[in-house]
């Protein structure tokens, strides 16, 4: 994927390598360790223990079919996506799906996949349903480097949905440095690779997976007729998306936040930008891919198992708010059907949750 000296050296050169600013998507990713307190915790802490959220992990590798660009070969071994997280900050637990130059693009060779199975059903239950953890870094508060890739799910590991994503990132300033390009993490929407996931002393570490809520893909042709079942899902396949621009987003099945208060689609997809080309450990690095209890509870907004204090604080931070302003948060918009604004239906919720906690959490 990267080499992290690389990186640090050329933190000065990325921070001129295009125009950052905050996009809308602004969700969190999920703790893959959490604390004896229940909270965020990095794996190398003391009581750290793996998310008690999560109620099952990848078991199988269905197929690895990486691109023919050369990787070393430690970073070609599909089982390390399989088991828990390991949040390893040296790459040792990633499998890597490699890279495509722009020859290989205009000649139409396919991006780099892999399809992993489950034990554990994914079903369409309340909340997200499950987790992928890739093996980006963040570089400044709002900013990740990494490799994105499209989300797809079966049922039969033949007939797939994919996630429509949203990128509203834009190329480099200065092609030449399109590899090493990071993008604003509000820019992103249901793409593998969004949050950060790694750690080292001189960079921000965070330890992080990015959640997919299956109700996204209600709508899908093949869950329509009956081909993918939302409620009995087997089967993620994860599809690198090398960052050349060549490839785009599903942004015309989206909200655009500028539309308020009419809210209509965006009125084109956009092309997909991240770094690229990559080398060696090339493309998107999968790391592990959880399976989530449901959230009973859409009060618990900072997803710790408990509706109380701590999520009232987020919940008053964005009341008021509607999806595109700086202060909107969309697990605040809690009322069903979600209405892009937070409020007083949102409070009722809410209000009607305090204090209630999580089966998982008690179970834990």
């Amino acid at each position: 994927m990267k080499s992290i000296r690389a990186v640090i050296l050329f933190i000065g050169v990325l921070g001129s390598s295009r125009i950052v600013g905050a996009g809308p998507y602004n969700e969190p990713g999920v703790s893959g360790y959490v604390g004896s307190d229940g909270k965020y915790a990095s794996p190398g802490e003391p009581n750290a223990v793996i998310n008690p959220i999560f109620r099952g992990w990848a078991t199988s590798v269905a197929s690895y079919e990486p691109t023919p660009q050369y990787m070393r070969p430690w970073w070609a071994y599909p089982t390390k996506a399989l088991g828990p997280t390991m949040s390893d900050t040296d790459e040792v637990y990633t499998v890597s799906l490699g890279d495509l130059y722009q020859e290989d693009i205009d000649a139409g060779v396919p991006t780099g996949r892999i399809t992993l199975s489950f034990s554990e059903t994914i079903q369409n239950q309340k909340g997200y349903d499950f987790v992928v953890f890739e093996n980006g870094f963040r570089v400044s508060e709002n900013e990740c480097y990494g490799e994105l890739g499209y989300v797809e799910v079966s049922t039969n590991d033949v007939d797939f949905a994919r996630f429509p994503a949203v990128a509203l990132m834009t190329p480099a300033l200065d092609p030449n440095m399109q590899w090493y390009y990071f993008f604003s993490i509000t820019d992103v929407y249901n793409l593998a690779g969004k949050h950060p996931n790694n750690g080292n002393e001189e960079l921000i570490g965070e330890f992080t997976g990015t959640p997919f809520d299956l109700d996204d893909i209600k709508n899908d042709p093949n869950v329509l007729s009956g081909l993918v079942d939302i409620n009995n899902i087997t089967y993620v396949r994860i599809i690198d998306i090398p960052g050349s621009g060549d490839f785009n987003d599903e942004g015309q099945k989206h909200i655009d936040p500028c539309t308020w208060p009419d809210w209509d689609y965006y009125d084109a997809n956009h092309p997909i930008y991240d770094a690229w080309p990559t080398y060696e450990s090339g493309g998107l690095d999968l790391e592990a891919i959880g399976v989530l209890h449901p959230q009973q509870y859409r009060g618990d907004i900072n997803l710790d198992g408990i509706v109380n204090y701590e999520d009232f604080v987020i919940f008053a931070n964005a009341w008021r708010s509607q999806f595109g302003q700086a202060a909107w948060f969309s697990r605040c918009d809690i009322n069903s059907p979600k209405d892009m604004v937070v409020d007083f239906l949102d409070f009722a919720v809410f209000a009607e949750e305090w204090l209630m906690i999580e089966q998982w959490r008690i179970n834990q």
